[in-house]
């Protein structure tokens, strides 16, 4: 199953154990966890629907700072309340950065009842303490032709208008498919270009960049200061695969000798492999800690 399926069916399942074992935390130290290393938890989908409160407890135990969330549409996250997982998190010792969603083309009347979708995402970010709506993917399959990449670029400046009237700030991830031309023009970059740098940013997936044929460090520089978040995601060209981080080709060492000065915010593990996930997300969060941007 992959991320778009995910994030539309999740909203479904149950996590039966979820609510009991929140007494967990009862009394846990609230001290931040070190570091500005994040997670997507998407990357243990697997193990959240069985267990949310254990799942949260091993990331934390991991010594990641923050997580990023998904599938927060209906205003809970596996049948526990915004609130409720706030509180569990932050007990544990870490913060919410912000959470993927994804709406499908809206109206090009702003103030469309369907627009309200993004007035309730900021006001979930804003009960989590959250600072980014990021939508997950392209709003539509995929973008063929220039009046796509004009309905997009609209769509997201307005998304990123009614965001930060709300008190947060709107940003796009990328999956491969977005590395491919409409014309001359690449379509991530026609976005980054054609988007207004006040309201729309970028998260960079560094595996999916990879994967679509993407150069992530010349992105970066060509673009300074609109791409502030980062997917610390990996992939093996040769084996056409995603892998552990440090094991494909992202190059991480030229990326963080980038960092500062293009205004990195947000960093944020996404581990897509479905085999030995929590070892795998330890072995990236190891791996992106020797980097100096990492550090507090």
């Amino acid at each position: 199953m992959n991320r778009r399926q995910f994030i539309s069916r999740s909203a479904a399942l149950l996590a039966a154990g979820s609510i009991a074992n929140q007494n967990l935390f009862a009394g846990t130290a609230t001290q931040k966890n070190p570091g500005r290393v994040g997670i997507q938890l998407y990357s243990v989908r697997n193990q959240l629907p069985n267990n949310v409160a254990g799942t949260l407890k091993s990331i934390a135990a991991m010594g990641y700072a923050q997580v990023e969330m998904f599938s927060i549409n209906n205003g809970t996250f596996f049948d526990i309340s915004m609130k409720e997982v706030k509180d569990m998190i932050h007990n544990l010792g870490m913060t919410i950065s912000s959470t993927h969603t994804s709406s499908g083309v809206l109206p090009e009347n702003i103030n469309a009842p369907e627009w309200d979708f993004w007035k309730r995402i900021a006001e979930y970010l804003n009960t989590l303490d959250a600072k980014w709506a990021v939508q997950s993917s392209l709003p539509i399959r995929s973008a063929t032709s220039m009046d796509d990449l004009k309905r997009i670029t609209g769509q997201f400046n307005r998304a990123g208008e009614v965001c930060k009237r709300e008190g947060v700030k709107f940003a796009f991830h990328n999956h491969a498919e977005v590395f491919g031309k409409v014309g001359n023009d690449v379509v991530m970059e026609y976005m980054i270009a054609n988007t207004d740098p006040n309201l729309v940013f970028y998260q960079l997936d560094m595996g999916h960049t990879v994967r679509g044929g993407g150069d992530c460090a010349d992105l970066i520089r060509k673009f300074p200061k609109r791409i502030p978040m980062w997917h610390a995601s990996d992939y093996d060209r040769a084996k056409k695969e995603y892998v552990w981080l440090g094991k494909g080709n992202v190059p991480y060492a030229a990326l963080f000798d980038l960092a500062e000065s293009t205004g990195l915010e947000v960093l944020t593990v996404e581990q897509e492999t479905e085999v030995d996930t929590l070892t795998a997300c330890k072995a990236d969060f190891d791996y992106i800690k020797q980097f100096k941007w990492t550090q507090v």
